[in-house]
């Protein structure tokens, strides 16, 4: 692969985003998907939530122009075993089907079990075409193939990077500059790889959320709605099965979760604090991270950039644990468990679970249970 490769794939998907935001404006004021201000909403005015067609239409292009790359001007483009017995064809109907999903929610607002079930039909079309995680490191002594449970594993996997970005996207930029940082950090892991294929794909990623941010960056003029962060999430999730996952040990394996941390974290705590207070899972409410940071005081700006640092962070600690040989890599998620836990402590990102300790702090006696509201 050659460096002028990238440049035209990264300035292809940049440019073609960057022009079709202003039509996904007008799609979305034509349809009516429109974010009106509410007690849970951050946003003062009205603002179009259909911004997930340019970023759709920014990958496609620039899919388009790796194909023509590769069939018609020689580009040399190795993809190794990973992309190898992957069938293209039934994997842009799989995204383009969870694409057509949350565009559908940005415009009905689909109840959460016809959303989810969509879900799993797109995911599932997508390990059907080839992208599933296969087999697994059994701790350094060879690997250990998954068999028929290959396949629902392997959609759960999709479903949970899907789903992390869909619940983490709720300032302006957040979830858009997330993904460009954490596609990043999967661009390296695939390049020292020499999956090239994928660094470009990568790329590509990258270019389509940074022209989205221009746009979507606070005060935001458009938001990428579902039909954003549910596309996103999932191409965040095939990247890191077929350039991650599926090539490496079991510390590399981890490395994509390790690196998506913050959005990890935020939903594994909504999740377990709807259900501990008797809520359906999909019920949006105001206790995210990003939510618990303005509530600290911080801006919306000062917000997303902290949220930007700790994915930075995480990226690097990331790949420096793929990087480093032996027992040192273990030391650093040592060191990281201990530093997340810290952090969520501090933030009470699992206070509904914690919730006695909080509530009887500095109090002697027996604990008195929880009353609720």
């Amino acid at each position: 692969m050659e460096w002028y490769h990238a440049a035209i794939v990264f300035a292809v998907a940049f440019l073609v985003t960057y022009a079709c935001v202003p039509f996904s404006k007008w799609l979305a004021h034509k349809l009516g998907a429109i974010d009106y201000p509410s007690n849970r909403r951050v946003n003062k005015e009205p603002v179009p939530r259909c911004g997930g067609v340019a970023l759709y239409l920014g990958m496609v292009a620039a899919c388009f122009v790796i194909f023509l790359g590769v069939r018609f001007f020689r580009w040399n483009v190795p993809v190794l075993f990973a992309l190898g017995n992957v069938n293209y064809i039934l994997l842009f109907v799989g995204i383009t089907f969870m694409f057509v999903t949350g565009l559908v929610d940005d415009i009905t607002q689909l109840k959460a079990l016809p959303k989810f079930a969509a879900q799993i039909i797109a995911c599932s079309i997508v390990v059907f075409s080839g992208v599933s995680i296969g087999e697994v490191n059994n701790f350094g002594h060879g690997f250990v193939e998954l068999g028929w449970f290959n396949y629902p594993l392997s959609v759960l996997y999709l479903l949970v990077f899907v789903n992390i970005t869909n619940l983490i996207d709720g300032l302006d930029g957040l979830a858009a500059g997330m993904v460009a940082i954490i596609a990043a950090a999967l661009m390296y892991l695939s390049f020292i790889r020499g999956n090239y294929l994928l660094v470009l794909t990568c790329m590509a990623l990258i270019a389509s959320c940074l022209a989205f941010l221009r746009f979507n960056f606070f005060p935001a003029s458009v938001f990428m709605g579902d039909s954003g962060s549910l596309l996103l999430g999932l191409l965040v999730g095939v990247i890191s099965v077929t350039g991650v996952v599926r090539t490496q040990g079991l510390m590399v394996m981890i490395a994509p979760l390790v690196i998506a941390g913050v959005p990890v974290l935020d939903t594994t705590s909504a999740i377990i604090r709807r259900l501990r207070g008797h809520q359906p899972i999909g019920q949006a409410d105001m206790g995210h991270v990003h939510h618990r940071l303005m509530r600290a005081g911080l801006s919306q700006r000062r917000s997303v950039a902290a949220l930007w640092l700790c994915t930075a962070a995480l990226s690097v600690v990331a790949c420096l644990m793929v990087g480093v040989p032996g027992k040192t890599r273990y030391v650093l998620f040592a060191v990281l468990v201990v530093v997340v836990a810290a952090v969520s402590w501090r933030f009470g990102l699992f206070k509904p679970v914690l919730r006695h300790h909080y509530e009887n702090r500095g109090k002697i006696g027996p604990r008195k249970p929880h009353k609720r509201k």
